[in-house]
């Protein structure tokens, strides 16, 4: 008996009676078993991009194909934990947000994901995932239409949760039974979710406990530190670690991409070439082919990375296997890859050799280029520096004299206070960007007269009246100067500061990780009392780490290249051994080693930093008949100055 309106209880079936039941159209596509296909396949079916270039269209797999790899092996049945170490560019969220996509109409659960505050939370609930949802007919329809489910830190479709957490909060991450977790960005998570609680990702990790079969982790992040979450799981947590290897257009044979310039390989571009911006503008960089030295541009890069397949990396003189035979062999439970920026079509190869030709002698930059394009963690290889290092840095100047030739835009000065004296150093700096610099004067003026600040006075000699001349005849004076005001003599730094108003400014360092470099506040009374300080007194706050980066990064620089620190002849054993009292230590802090004394080293990171005030990097060499550099207001004339804009003004 068949009817689409019976309605039948189990009184009215009789043994032996046989019975049929039609079912509605939406119980029918909820109980049919579907087709298992890939990942990339479904989202190029069901995905909609809602940002980008993109947007609007369906998803592209074609475009960035590195990326149908990480998210098929991601549901393969052996695997709980992808990370994927990568650069930004690379399409690395949009492969989760596949996952997301494909996990929700597939294979539902409650999803989880975890960002590193609660804005970048709120921004991907609404500008990401849930116009994810709706601009799908697939997962559209799932949503129930009631405003309560799309709310900001948790969607409910008909069938699943998916909720946003952010790293910091103890509370959004417990008390939920999770199938599917994303960690996103977690080298930026802290260390413990609240004082009393674990850290995020082991609060991720048990939120997953009664799910023991299918659920899946991916932890996502551009790494940071050679402990950072992202590199010690990859590194020492997957089974298996899988790299990109392409096929060279021309040649036809396998590669994997690498940044070092080998004999043969690696990205190249001339080799007198050391302008960023040139380098940019013209597109001179190139991609050499390991096997035949093709040299390969953009599109061809492109053409290669298409072709290209994930291969396991295995140990020395093992040989590399496809990422799917890999997986069906070992079956691993954890797995990981390493996606560099040289492989995504939205990174000119161009873009990737400006960005490492600026870090040149600039640590920081050096860090940064390391995570953001070698998609490689800030590795910690310190050694103590060594005197003869310093010494090699002289070249043939006495004391005192200034380079000639016009190659010197201005001098700076820093000055060390001590109870018993000033160290100090003056130093000429090179136009532009390189910004080469060569010390002049340097030393150390005991105060003679405990009553008296006399130290100083003959420190106000050798900065603002004594002239310093190049061997055309040009005559320079020191430009801007900067003194460490910490100590016991605050109070005379602070006299000092304002006698000489505008020409040198006092600075403390900054404790943990400030948000600028340098920051300025007004100082409005002498340290310890309540009495005002006429006229008030700016003083300045460094980012002490940043400079002594920087300094350190500079003092590698070959002599005979641009952006050298260069000393002159006579610069003596005692002031090369104060230039390697500090190194790096495992937790990235620069410590002093043993006693030896410091007072070159910190004289000379506050000449780094009058440099930055000024900004010399942005000064331009002037063109034969136009006038120099602008020129500093008068010693005391009113306010402390700044330079903006290519001239001075009040602050």
């Amino acid at each position: 008996m068949t009817s689409p309106a019976l309605k039948v209880t189990a009184r009215d079936i009789k043994w032996g009676e046989s019975l049929s039941v039609e079912f509605s159209r939406a119980e029918r596509a909820i109980m049919r078993r579907r087709r298992r296909i890939p990942v990339g396949e479904w989202a190029r079916k069901h995905r909609v991009m809602t940002m980008g270039r993109f947007r609007g269209s369906r998803w592209q797999g074609d475009v960035t194909p590195y990326l149908d790899g990480i998210m098929d092996a991601s549901f393969h049945p052996s695997v709980e934990e992808v990370y994927l170490c990568a650069t930004p560019q690379t399409g690395k969220s949009e492969s989760i947000l596949n996952c997301l996509g494909y996990a929700i109409d597939r294979a539902p659960g409650p999803i989880l994901a975890t960002y590193p505050d609660e804005l970048t939370a709120k921004e991907n609930s609404q500008d990401r995932v849930l116009p994810m949802i709706k601009q799908s007919p697939r997962l559209a329809s799932y949503l129930t239409g009631r405003d309560d489910d799309e709310a900001i830190y948790r969607i409910n479709l008909a069938h699943v949760p998916l909720y946003f957490a952010w790293a910091s909060s103890a509370a959004r991450l417990a008390n939920k039974p999770i199938r599917y977790a994303v960690g996103d960005e977690v080298d930026k998570y802290p260390e413990t979710a609240g004082k009393k609680e674990a850290g995020p990702l082991d609060l991720l990790r048990a939120r997953m406990a009664t799910y023991r079969w299918g659920r899946k982790l991916w932890m996502i992040s551009t790494p940071s530190i050679e402990e950072g979450p992202i590199w010690v799981a990859l590194t020492r947590e997957a089974e298996i670690v899988f790299d990109y290897w392409v096929v060279c257009p021309d040649c036809g044979k396998w590669l994997l991409m690498h940044f070092e310039k080998l004999p043969k390989g690696g990205l190249a571009w001339p080799d007198n070439e050391r302008d960023a911006n040139r380098v940019e503008t013209l597109d001179l960089a190139r991609y050499e082919c390991d096997q035949c030295g093709a040299l390969w541009d953009d599109y061809m890069r492109d053409r290669a990375v298409h072709a290209g397949r994930w291969f396991s990396r295995e140990g020395e003189g093992q040989q590399s296997v496809p990422l799917s035979e890999s997986i069906r062999e070992r079956q691993p439970r954890k797995i990981g890859f390493h996606l560099p920026s040289w492989l995504s079509p939205f990174v000119g190869l161009s873009e990737i050799a400006g960005a490492f030709l600026r870090s040149l002698g600039d640590k920081n930059k050096l860090k940064d280029f390391n995570n953001r394009y070698k998609a490689e963690p800030w590795l910690h290889i310190e050694q103590a520096r060594r005197e003869d290092r310093i010494l090699a840095l002289r070249d043939d100047r006495p004391r005192m004299a200034v380079p000639g030739g016009g190659v010197v835009a201005c001098l700076t000065a820093g000055v060390d206070t001590q109870d018993d004296g000033v160290w100090y150093e003056i130093r000429a700096w090179g136009w532009g960007l390189e910004r080469e610099s060569w010390q002049i004067r340097e030393g150390f003026i005991p105060k003679m007269n405990p009553g008296r600040d006399d130290d100083l006075d003959l420190l106000a000699v050798y900065l603002f009246e004594s002239e310093y001349q190049d061997v055309d005849g040009k005559k320079h004076r020191v430009r801007f100067a900067v003194q460490d005001a910490m100590g016991h003599r605050a109070s005379s730094v602070i006299d000092f500061a304002r006698r000489h108003r505008g020409l040198i400014v006092p600075s403390r360092g900054a404790p943990g990780k400030p948000r600028q470099h340098i920051a300025q506040t007004n100082w409005e009374f002498y340290p310890g009392t309540k009495k005002p300080i006429p006229g008030g007194l700016k003083l300045i706050t460094v980012d002490t780490h940043f400079f002594k980066n920087r300094l350190d990064s500079k003092l590698d620089v070959n002599p005979a290249d641009p952006g050298a620190w260069r000393y002159h002849s006579e610069t003596t054993e005692d002031w090369a051994r104060q230039m390697c009292s500090e190194a790096l230590d495992e937790k990235d802090q620069w410590v002093q080693i043993g006693s030896r004394p410091n007072h070159g080293w910190d004289c000379s990171v506050l000449n780094l930093v009058a440099a930055e005030i000024l900004g010399v990097a942005a000064w331009e060499k002037p063109s034969e008949g136009q006038p120099a550099s602008p020129k500093p207001p008068a010693r005391g004339q009113g306010q402390p100055w700044i330079r903006r804009s290519g001239g001075w003004i009040r602050r």
